[in-house]
């Protein structure tokens, strides 16, 4: 009974102390990432990606695609 005991004993220290902490903080093995308006479409101009964004998101309203006539 001692040997069943002291060996579920060992196993949960060894299993115990075999855990890796998840919350540990981890280097970003990544690159940087581009702002998304300073490729060649619009060449840093901000202004202008964000009209586009607005012109892309009013083809998605279909309030505005309907035909109510």
């Amino acid at each position: 009974m001692k040997k069943i005991v002291g060996g579920m004993f060992i196993a949960l220290l060894v299993a115990a102390c075999g855990e890796i902490p998840q919350n540990a903080p981890k280097p970003y093995a990544g690159r940087p990432d581009d702002k998304p308006y300073a490729g060649d479409k619009f060449k840093g101009d901000k202004a202008k990606y964000e009209q586009a964004l607005a012109e892309r998101a009013s083809y998605q309203n279909e309030m505005a695609r309907a035909s109510w006539k």
